[in-house]
């Protein structure tokens, strides 16, 4: 079943039962995917349809002076439609927080509806997307009781706390005497996650637990329904195994347009610093964006002259590093949306307006994409009934049907997981099921039992005897004697 066959059918329905369409009276555009899928032409387009201008969601995009690195839409591609949020910092600001997004794009989004036109949210950094789509979406200091810390940027909030910017231990430690239902989730390595909840606990004076369960308990007393959903939402989607290959190309595009010049135009930045006696967090901002840490060894090996063939094997490198890593944040993106923005999606019931526009054939972009997005959006802000999501293609009937009631079950809380015979940790029931069923954890497992005096735990709390043919004499005189 088609689009144009699901969009006659709408027609003929309204035209016999002269049907009042109900324009949304604050209509949004929200446009999401992975890096290299096309979102980008798909905002300029609907923007040029249908009066609209563009927010730039995208955190790495908001750096100006570096459109290369951080492939930023050309004004030519632009094609006279205003875009904010793009190229608005410096490189040496830290990224915004989700919470100085949100306020920001806020008051963006009403001055666009005020000059009566379409506001139109395009990026790949979904969180933050869900902080416009979805209010109490994410624990963020804003939600803070106390205007004081509202906004405080995280430059001065982990200058006030030092062991924000201590060892990662020493902050696990402190957040299990403060959090310790928090600390329970997080793996003991992941220090990002562990660091932002130490932060709202410090900066707030509560604990990031009692925070989401508040949230949840607010969402469980409004009905669905309380509210009319007026955003529409476009998933451009490629095929992975399309999507790779031509994030691939697109790098080897990037290193020709001039990727090597910024690059080394941030690495000076960073010598002139160190020369003035200035630190600067590599930790955030500009310096996690994919491409300067790859080809930093590069650098390096220019400015202490090592020989040519060793020049163009760091190059090389770092091109294939670079490749790597888009790859490896392309999946990340991925996730967010069917573990993040689906599943909110399903809790207020606005699925129906979650559209999946398949761009893996180049070739057929406008066919695929351009033009059923531009019907989908006609209808949506005539306020006619839109044709179901899975109905415009087949590869959006595929992977949407992972969003079914059945495959879309919530699950409980998983609190991190420690085995103490393989001394590895782990954080969602998947990777310990695996990690328990898989080879290396048997193995640790067959030697324990060899060798101890005592039987031992598999990890689930199954205790496993000693083996008969260990070399360990088991007998009850011996244990007692080495009692």
């Amino acid at each position: 079943m088609t689009l144009r066959y699901l969009q006659s059918r709408v027609a003929v329905r309204y035209v016999a039962t002269m049907s009042v369409a109900k324009q949304p009276r604050l209509p949004l555009v929200a446009i999401m995917g992975t890096t290299g899928t096309g979102k980008s032409d798909l905002a300029v387009d609907l923007a040029v349809r249908f009066n609209g201008e563009i927010i730039n969601a995208d955190a790495m995009q908001m750096y100006r002076g570096l459109p290369v690195i951080t492939n930023q839409i050309s004004a030519e591609e632009q094609r006279g439609v205003p875009h904010h949020l793009l190229a608005a910092i410096a490189h040496d600001q830290p990224t915004w927080t989700v919470g100085v997004f949100a306020r920001e794009a806020t008051k963006l989004i009403g001055e666009i509806r005020s000059r009566g036109k379409l506001p139109i949210i395009v990026g790949g950094t979904h969180y933050y997307i869900s902080a416009l789509l979805f209010e109490n979406s994410l624990v963020d200091s804003q939600k803070s009781d106390n205007p004081d810390v509202a906004h405080v940027p995280q430059t001065d909030t982990r200058q006030q706390h030092a062991i924000l910017e201590g060892p990662t231990d020493l902050m696990l430690q402190k957040l299990r005497e403060v959090d310790p239902v928090i600390a329970s989730r997080w793996h003991p390595d992941d220090r990002r996650k562990i660091q932002r909840s130490l932060e709202i606990f410090l900066t707030t004076g509560r604990k990031s637990s009692d925070i989401y369960a508040e949230q949840q308990d607010a969402k469980a007393l409004v009905a669905p329904s309380s509210s009319p959903w007026e955003a529409l939402m476009f998933w451009v989607y490629s095929k992975p195994d399309i999507l790779k290959e031509r994030l691939d190309k697109r790098i080897d595009k990037m290193e020709k347009a001039g990727l090597m010049d910024e690059v080394r135009e941030l690495h000076h930045y960073l010598k002139n610093q160190s020369e003035l006696g200035n630190d600067v967090d590599r930790t955030r901002g500009i310096w996690q964006s994919i491409g300067f840490k790859q080809f930093e060894p590069f650098l390096d090996g220019e400015r202490d002259g090592v020989s040519p063939e060793e020049l163009e094997k760091l190059r090389n490198t770092g091109l294939e590093d670079m490749k790597t890593a888009t790859r490896q944040y392309a999946r990340s993106q991925l996730r967010w949306i069917r573990l993040k923005t689906a599943p909110a999606l399903k809790e207020r019931d606005a699925l129906r307006y979650f559209y999946l526009m398949d761009s893996s054939d180049a070739s057929n972009f406008s066919e695929n994409v351009l033009s059923p997005a531009s019907d989908i959006a006609k209808l949506f802000l005539e306020g006619h009934d839109l044709p179901p999501p899975a109905g415009v293609s087949e590869t959006a009937a595929e992977v949407l049907s992972a969003f079914s009631d059945e495959n879309m079950k919530p699950k409980p809380i998983f609190e991190a997981r420690h085995c103490d015979l393989c001394n590895v940790t782990l954080t969602t029931e998947d990777q310990w099921n695996k990690h328990l069923k898989g080879r290396s954890h048997r193995r640790v497992l067959r030697h324990k039992s060899r060798t101890a005096l005592v039987s031992v735990q598999d990890g689930n709390g199954v205790e496993i005897e000693p083996s008969k043919d260990s070399p360990i004499d088991r007998s009850d005189e011996s244990r007692n004697l080495i009692k």
